[in-house]
């Protein structure tokens, strides 16, 4: 779909990349938008800064991760050690295009934190519980993950980090799992776009393009918009047109 005369997104929010960054760099060629923000489940082959070459210096590069960017060394290192892992939104918010962004990346895991169950139930409320825990285990020949705690839990989603960022403002808040409306979506991230002030929430992570709105799963006199970007798909803001950007 091209671009409409005159218009121009101020930010793509583009769906899980999963290694493939060429519907980013052509988003960004054609629609000419200050900043990107990838919705996690990055997975760069080379690291980040390579593979967006041709669009660093067209564009900002934020991101969130997702749980897929730490399922082996190289995509952790390729992403949270690449010369752009300074622009991870996660547990931030940031001004980007005018607006302030919040981020909050990863899954929640029943091993660290059940949203379902109040936070002071969590088996690990910080990162720090978990690094204390994992030292007692390797204190009991347990090995950790290069002196720390699983690599996976990299991109697990602690109590503290949304305790943390529902004391700030912001006016979008980006997440890799899903608003309560989603059927396997969460309300505790409803509650933090409520404590943000967020106007609108956009997610990745399953793969599917959503206009919560829209599709009749939220009302329109909801605190929020929300959406979520298909793998392979992008959602300009603003919506150029008031019509979806997506292409495969």
């Amino acid at each position: 779909m091209s671009k409409v005369e005159g218009e121009r997104p101020r930010i793509l929010f583009v769906g899980d990349p999963h290694g493939a960054f060429d519907i980013a760099i052509d988003a960004v060629r054609q629609h000419a938008p200050e900043a990107i923000v990838l919705l996690g489940d990055v997975q760069p082959r080379t690291p980040l800064q390579l593979e967006l070459a041709p669009i660093l210096d067209r564009t900002d590069v934020w991101f969130i991760h997702g749980n897929h960017d730490t399922d082996s060394d190289q995509d952790f290192d390729n992403l949270f050690l690449s010369e752009l892992a300074h622009r991870n939104l996660h547990g931030r918010v940031e001004t980007i295009a005018g607006y302030r962004v919040a981020g909050l990346g990863g899954v929640f895991r029943q091993k660290i934190w059940d949203p379902a169950t109040p936070p002071d139930l969590a088996p690990f409320r910080s990162r720090q519980d978990l690094l204390r825990h994992a030292q007692r285990g390797r204190a009991a020949a347990q090995d950790g993950w290069r002196g720390g705690y699983a690599r996976k839990h990299h991109s697990s989603i602690f109590p503290d980090e949304i305790d943390s960022l529902s004391l700030q403002s912001a006016d979008i808040l980006v997440t890799h799992e899903a608003p309560a409306a989603h059927p396997r979506g969460f309300q505790v991230l409803d509650d933090l776009a409520i404590a943000l002030g967020a106007r609108l929430l956009v997610h990745g992570h399953h793969h599917k393009t959503v206009d919560y709105i829209r599709d009749g799963l939220m009302d329109a006199s909801a605190p929020f918009a929300a959406y979520g970007v298909d793998m392979g798909s992008f959602l300009t803001w603003p919506r150029i047109a008031d019509k979806e950007q997506e292409t495969r």
